[in-house]
């Protein structure tokens, strides 16, 4: 076994002594060693035998280490040496001079609990020694910490800036005035090269369920046509409006429109044309019931389409219905004034003709079925037989207001237009009962 040698705790950086309980200089704050008496060699401060030369190490009392850091003369008295917690056999080198051979290899398992030494320590490559446990300088510490936090904040408002462009850009993507024309473009080229199926998935949920997809192709005209010019004609928080130029083969361009309804936060198409086209079709054979279920779901697709509540309109007021025929031919004018529709100027002279009817005959609000009779009254193009009707209906509503100047002046125009028989014996007998002689 070695025999054991004296050693001292220097500074590397300034030589300064030191005790086993420091790690750095108190001085410079460098780093400590254990300097063998006998090789040399700088180990880390916890080691009790030298790394290099085997040797166990005992420290000098403090008066007695180097002051500069050389190694200490002469051994440091028994009393004075630490006594090593285990022994390291080693097989003394042949002539007795250099460093000794590695130790033999053990092959027992070590003894549980904690190392004397401690955990290995990490060594620097730019040193000869092993340092002891890696420890920050305060002051070195608060300045990585800040130059730490202002990269962190550096990052996080850059992660802000493009979180916030990328934001903004969807935003722009997503607004119904960018997002409904992609979504109608998209629609008619898929109707203009009779992908049915591609049309269909844009569909509201209603659409779908009142009409087959089978069905939907079927009302494909089979005429080539396609589209241009298409424009955000309106829109509002759940509904869109596009109107675009439809070129049909053979016809001139005209314009045409379509609705979009937000459904789900999705912006989708509610067809109801084969419900108007079956709403029609019932009128026109009397069967008022089968009108007024289809023109209900038709309106139940699309509450903003002005056709639609006029089939209503109409349905209901064949019903007899005259608050329900108020309500729903009212609706059905003022729609028709904010929403584009396929109502001719025939059918909106019908709807207030229906309301005027309903007004003067069922309600008895004559004020406003006076406003309906001058509201029909200025319609271009009447005929000679609209104008009478008109005319001999106003003169009656001014009557059972009690305005019958009006009505005598209604009354004489009506005698100057009215042909029909019937019409002229009315006039007489009006004139009679509103002046008797």
């Amino acid at each position: 076994m070695a025999g054991s040698t004296s050693a001292v705790i220097l500074c590397v950086k300034c030589a300064g002594p030191g005790t086993p309980a420091e790690t750095f200089c108190a001085k410079c704050g460098g780093a400590l060693a254990k300097v063998c008496g006998k090789c040399g060699f700088k180990n880390s401060v916890a080691k009790n035998y030298c790394d290099h030369c085997g040797t166990a190490m005992a420290l000098l009392a403090p008066s007695a280490q180097a002051p500069q850091g050389g190694p200490a003369q002469g051994p440091a008295p028994a009393e004075q040496r630490e006594i090593p917690q285990t022994v390291i056999r080693r097989i003394p080198a042949a002539g007795g001079g250099g460093p000794p051979p590695p130790p033999v290899p053990q092959f027992n398992l070590p003894a549980a609990g904690r190392m004397a030494g401690g955990p290995p320590q990490a060594i620097d490559p730019n040193s000869v020694y092993a340092p002891g446990p890696a420890t920050f300088n305060p002051a070195s510490m608060t300045v990585m910490r800040r130059k730490d936090r202002k990269q962190n904040i550096l990052f996080f408002i850059i992660l802000a800036v493009v979180g916030a462009l990328a934001w903004r850009q969807l935003d722009i993507y997503l607004k119904p005035e960018n997002a409904v024309p992609r979504l109608a473009a998209r629609y008619l080229d898929a109707l203009s090269r009779y992908d049915s199926p591609a049309a269909y998935e844009m569909l509201s949920r209603d659409s779908k369920a009142s009409c087959t997809e089978e069905e939907f192709k079927a009302l494909r005209d089979p005429t080539p046509w396609t589209w241009s010019d298409l424009t955000l004609a309106g829109v509002e928080t759940d509904v869109a409006v596009i109107k675009y130029q439809i070129k049909i083969e053979g016809k001139p361009p005209q314009e045409d429109f379509l609705f979009f309804l937000k459904e789900q936060g999705a912006w989708v198409r509610p067809f109801n044309w084969n419900l108007l086209k079956k709403a029609e079709e019932a009128i026109a054979q009397s069967n008022h019931d089968m009108a007024l279920l289809v023109a209900q779901s038709a309106v139940r697709i699309n509450p903003r389409d002005p056709m639609a509540r006029g089939y209503l309109c109409e349905a209901v007021f064949y019903r007899k219905v005259p608050a329900e025929t108020e309500r729903e031919c009212a609706l059905a004018l003022r729609l028709s004034q904010t929403y584009p529709s396929k109502l001719s100027l025939k059918s909106l002279y019908h709807l207030h003709a229906i309301l005027g009817d309903t007004y003067k005959n069922s309600l008895r609000k004559f004020p406003e079925a006076l406003e309906q009779y001058n509201a029909m009254l200025a319609f271009p193009a009447l005929g000679q037989d609209d104008q009478c009707d008109i005319l001999l209906a106003r003169a009656d509503t001014e009557a059972a207001m009690g305005k019958l100047a009006e009505a005598a002046a209604d009354l004489s125009a009506a005698e100057r237009i009215c042909q029909k028989p019937e019409d002229v014996d009315f006039i007489r007998q009006r004139r009679t009962e509103l002046f008797p002689r």
